[in-house]
């Protein structure tokens, strides 16, 4: 038994792209994926009933999203779905870890849940988590990362599988149109309106116009030192790291700029949404002024307060965007020459989820981001930052807009940025 669901802002947002440009979204390539390394021996049936529990317990993973006939996208919430776990042997741990990002993976077939086994020659073995971006998320993939855990160490040790006490995604939808939420949107929309008044007017020009086509990704490491410097300007401001990067970023890549418009991506989750699985994601547009662009500290200090400023006004950026009409224009634009573009940033911090047991009996080791082929992102270019035990930056770009040389400019020019900021 199937029944049809609303879609949460964060949904429609990404399907408006859709509405836009067909097949951008309800492709096969757009995914989220984990991969992971364990060191001991996996009982495959055990692991089998775990994926099982995972979609039980996840309604998003049972959800299929597909185009009928009259056009319109619709979402269909399964009862009950087999979990799908793929078993390999490998002999080239990097063609399976690029053969499990490639694949396709399509969003109207259920679940919209992949686990890969990989069985390797020294006795370990890798397991990739894939789910498709329209039901999922990157703190989505660490949340299942953590259940699939918990589920393995009940089924293995005798004790109860994972219950459904969960918020169903199908409520957080539902919730989206709820009387309180709706009073929080509405007072922060003049917010928005005064500060989006305009900004599609500051759009960055792509290096070299053209067409969508092939992504590359290059990737970069803040060095330890340099990390800790920054830790420590960050908290003799009483702030976070976080305001420096975004500094850094519009520094670089908006360099000689006195304006920048900045999308950065946020979770978009209610503390009670923070266990349910789904795409749930938000977009806040910081505009970033500075009376000096060569004024690290000055730049570094606006953005700060612009921060703070947007996240006491997190709303749904759908519920924004009629503010903003000439931003919905830019954002939904479907030429096929993309001319202009706002590059998103992105910070990804450590996983606040850890299995439930003190002691878990699946070990899940996340595999360096290096070795993990980049999936396929809807943005033209996005600037990812991922702190774990090393910071890393993730470089997602179209190559036939934003050439190596240029992307690696930007690079230089970001790290030189936060020396700078580390210094002051």
């Amino acid at each position: 038994m199937t029944t049809e669901i609303p879609f949460t802002y964060a949904q429609q947002l990404l399907l408006g792209l859709e509405y836009a440009v067909p097949g951008r979204v309800l492709n096969p390539s757009l995914i989220v994926r984990g991969a992971y390394r364990v060191a001991h021996e996996i009982d495959i049936g055990v692991l089998r009933q775990a994926v099982d529990d995972l979609v039980a317990r996840h309604d998003a993973l049972r959800t299929t999203v597909s185009r009928d006939p009259d056009g319109v996208i619709r979402a269909r919430v399964h009862d009950a779905v087999p979990g799908r776990l793929l078993v390999h042997d490998v002999d080239d741990e990097d063609a399976f870890l690029a053969m499990a990002t490639e694949m396709p993976y399509p969003p109207d077939e259920p679940p919209l849940l992949w686990v890969h086994m990989g069985r390797c020659a020294d006795g370990t073995s890798l397991l990739v988590i894939v789910t498709h971006h329209v039901v999922s998320d990157a703190w989505s993939l660490t949340l299942l990362a953590r259940d699939l855990s918990d589920a393995y160490t009940a089924r293995l040790r005798g004790g109860p599988p994972l219950d459904s006490g969960v918020l169903s995604y199908a409520e957080v939808a539902a919730d989206d149109h709820s009387p309180a939420w709706e009073r929080t949107i509405t007072d922060a929309l003049p917010y928005w309106k005064d500060r989006l008044t305009g900004v599609a007017d500051l759009a960055l020009p792509v290096p070299t116009p053209g067409r969508r086509g092939e992504q590359h990704t290059r990737r970069f490491t803040v060095p330890a030192a340099l990390w800790r410097r920054l830790g420590e300007v960050a908290r003799r401001r009483r702030t976070t790291p976080f305001p420096l990067l975004l500094t850094a970023f519009a520094a670089a890549v908006w360099a000689g700029r006195r304006e920048a418009v900045v999308p950065i991506i946020t979770a978009g989750r209610k503390p009670s949404e923070w266990y349910t699985a789904g795409f749930m994601l938000n977009l806040l547009w910081l505009r970033l002024t500075a009376g000096d662009p060569g004024d690290l500290d000055e730049l570094s200090r606006r953005a700060d307060a612009e921060c703070r400023a947007a996240y006491r006004h997190d709303v749904p950026l759908l519920r924004v965007l009629p503010e903003a009409p000439d931003l919905t224009a830019s954002i939904f634009d479907p030429s096929e020459i993309v001319e202009r573009t706002f590059p998103v940033f992105q910070l990804i911090p450590k996983s606040p989820f850890a299995p439930a047991a003190g002691d878990p009996a699946l070990l899940l080791t996340p595999v360096p981001e290096e070795r993990q082929p980049a999936p396929v992102m809807p943005l033209h270019l996005l600037w990812s930052m991922r702190v774990d035990e090393e910071v890393t930056g993730i470089v997602t770009y179209e190559a036939e807009m934003f050439g190596g040389d240029w992307v690696a400019e930007k690079i230089g020019a970001f790290l030189s940025a936060l020396e700078r900021l580390a210094d002051a």
